[in-house]
């Protein structure tokens, strides 16, 4: 990526290199770092903005009881329904006709709160369970491939 794509864009920086970690963009967001956003997500949810929450079953730094827990504390009036609403298994499908008989992750969903429990997976479910992360990706954006 460094050599080609840099001489093909012209407008990116002669010294910009590709890495998968930003101290830039890490700085940025130091302010925001392990701080609590349930009223932020409220907020969304009540103005019926579709609100997903995703967690790797294996993640150790944000664990999913606790994330879990911080959902069970929303103030959303459509939380109790939320909760009522059993999980729906997500299985690893090849194509719309072949699809595994082992459970890769769950989702519950009501009105627009959504919530996927990605098993196998810590916190970077995409490298750790691509299959699953383009599927939930593509519920979450309505492509023709979910």
């Amino acid at each position: 990526m460094n050599g080609i794509i840099k001489k093909k864009f012209k407008i990116i920086p002669k010294d910009l290199i590709w890495q998968e970690v930003s101290l830039e963009a890490d700085e940025a967001l130091a302010q925001t770092f392990m701080k609590p956003a349930i009223n932020e997500v409220d907020e969304l949810i009540s103005y019926g903005v579709n609100v997903t929450v995703y967690n790797g079953q294996l993640d150790v730094i944000c664990s999913t009881i606790g994330v879990e827990a911080w959902v069970k504390n929303l103030k959303w009036d459509g939380l109790t329904n939320f909760l009522r609403v059993p999980r729906q298994p997500l299985y690893h499908c090849e194509s719309s006709i072949h699809c595994s008989s082992a459970i890769k992750a769950y989702v519950r969903s009501y009105e627009n709160l959504h919530f996927y429990w990605i098993l196998g997976a810590g916190l970077m479910v995409p490298a750790d369970q691509p299959d699953v992360a383009l599927r939930m990706i593509s519920s979450i954006t309505q492509s023709p491939g979910s």
